[in-house]
């Protein structure tokens, strides 16, 4: 199998889809800046994609703590 450059970026791009996915997914309802958390996941999946894992799962592991504002 051959491994070049168009291979890994496909690979991180479909990494990037997916941990962008469930990360809003788990964030939501527990942050007030929403796009500021896929952001974040968006430079992490770009710069080291391992990182963003370790996001998700921080995401997936809090609790709820963002209230209704009125």
């Amino acid at each position: 199998m051959n491994i070049n450059a168009t291979f890994a970026g496909e690979v991180i791009f479909i990494n990037f889809i997916v941990i962008m996915y469930l990360t809003l997914k788990f964030a939501k309802g527990k942050t007030h800046n929403l796009p500021l958390v896929g952001f974040y996941t968006f430079l992490l999946s770009c710069l080291f994609f391992p990182a963003s894992w370790f996001y998700c799962w921080y995401w997936s592991r809090k609790h709820k703590t963002v209230e209704n504002e009125l």
